[in-house]
């Protein structure tokens, strides 16, 4: 591990501003990330984590998106006070982004190869030949043949498509990758080869990432850290071990019993009650509290801070299960 992180956000608050009123997407994130680490981020839809995701790389709608405030540290600058030509140097080639759906995240008129080739010959200062050399290299890490670099993206399979937006994303070396559910579009057998394929090209290329997803299995497989996360806050935060055989947040526990598993018998799965809060209209003190079992009168009453359990696990909860 590096002494300083390769990411660290701190008190990042971002909201949108519309016609209706105040969107509070992310309220308050604070996390870290080492070099080679896999973060998940695990919650419902709407939970804020793709916000979060596209705050890293300041590329959200603004307007409405405003970033409120926080810092967003990329080995050790701040990537909220970088002027636009220093966020190009950065953008897709320090950090780079898959992006939830391949239909739409490739551009239609342009060919795969191009598409690929195109940010190697920005970022890496090579000539036009060699970098459309190095897309077929590309290509083919990525369990594609080189005679298809001419190919539009219409003329590739979906698993195809996230094949190549994952070449487009590790072609310059990233130190950071974002991953945003990179296989909800996809079949199951194709969503284990490209979870596959993207954990072996993270450590062929000494790769950080974020994992964002609803799969737990997923999280299981592919992170080695977990974050909860709930209108727009970290309720849980920790190892993989920590979070999935030390559960101590009553949502993370809901999260786990609404699973069918694999090892008991049950009649009946265990959804949790209610549905997310309106971001416009959050509920005082904690959010979750008008869904939650062990509520108490406090938790309506203010907000609630994180609380340290050791090693680096810790819940934002005042009556934690035990």
């Amino acid at each position: 591990m590096s002494e300083e992180k390769t990411l660290s956000i701190s008190d990042l608050v971002v909201e949108y501003h519309t016609d209706h009123g105040v969107v509070h997407a992310v309220n308050g994130v604070s996390l870290g990330l080492e070099a080679r680490e896999t973060l998940g981020l695990v919650g419902e839809t709407g939970a804020g984590k793709t916000t979060i995701a596209m705050s890293i790389l300041k590329i959200l709608p603004t307007p409405p998106a405003k970033i409120v405030s926080g810092e967003v540290k990329f080995e050790g600058q701040d990537i909220m006070k970088m002027d636009s030509h220093d966020l190009r140097k950065v953008r897709g080639n320090k950090i780079s982004m898959i992006f939830q759906d391949p239909m739409t995240a490739l551009n239609p008129v342009f060919t795969i190869g191009e598409q690929i080739a195109e940010g190697i010959h920005l970022h890496q200062n090579l000539k036009k030949g060699d970098a459309e050399i190095k897309a077929m290299e590309m290509l083919e890490m990525v369990g594609i043949r080189r005679e298809r670099f001419t190919d539009y993206p219409h003329q590739f399979s979906g698993g195809m498509k996230q094949r190549a937006i994952i070449a487009i994303a590790l072609a310059c070396n990233p130190k950071l990758l974002l991953a945003d559910e990179p296989t909800t579009a996809l079949d199951v057998t194709i969503q284990a080869q490209v979870l596959d394929l993207i954990g072996e090209l993270k450590e062929r290329l000494n790769t950080a990432m974020i994992l964002i997803t609803h799969d737990l299995g997923v999280v299981a497989k592919s992170c080695d850290k977990v974050a909860i996360i709930y209108a727009g806050q970290i309720f849980e935060y920790g190892t993989k071990f920590q979070v999935y055989a030390e559960t101590r947040h009553p949502y993370t526990q809901g999260l786990f019993d609404s699973l069918p598993s694999i090892n008991k018998e049950v009649p009946r799965l265990k959804p949790i009650p209610g549905l997310m809060p309106n971001p416009m209209d959050l509920p005082a003190g904690c959010p979750f509290h008008p869904r939650c079992p062990r509520a108490m009168a406090e938790c309506s009453e203010r907000a609630i801070n994180p609380t340290d359990l050791g090693d680096g696990h810790w819940v934002r909860c005042i009556n934690p299960i035990n």
